[in-house]
């Protein structure tokens, strides 16, 4: 509900934490990355993103590194304020095909 002098809270991106959890036996050896945006004025997180790499599916552990970098880089440039707003930022549209004659 919104404050009755101020109107709604203007939910901005302050921070991000990105946790990257290595795989071991304990986790099946799933490599995870988890990222979360956080605003001083919402208590719930105002995104979230999770990936998660089995052995097979990366090389030497690169993979999750330049996925982390990627989405750090990409909210970093873009702040997204919303679940929406990161997918857009993760996933924009495809080049646009205009025919040359």
């Amino acid at each position: 509900m919104p404050h009755p002098i101020y109107g709604p809270p203007s939910h901005t991106l302050d921070s991000i934490a990105l946790f990257l959890t290595f795989g071991s036996k304990r986790n099946g050896f799933t490599t995870t990355l988890r990222a979360q945006g956080i605003s001083e004025t919402k208590r719930a997180s105002l995104w979230q993103f999770t990936e998660a790499w089995q052995p097979d599916d990366h090389d030497n552990g690169l993979q999750p590194l330049d996925t982390l970098h990627w989405v750090a880089r990409a909210v970093a440039e873009d702040r997204p304020t919303s679940d929406d707003q990161l997918r857009k930022v993760l996933s924009p549209p495809g080049w646009e095909e205009v025919p040359l004659f």
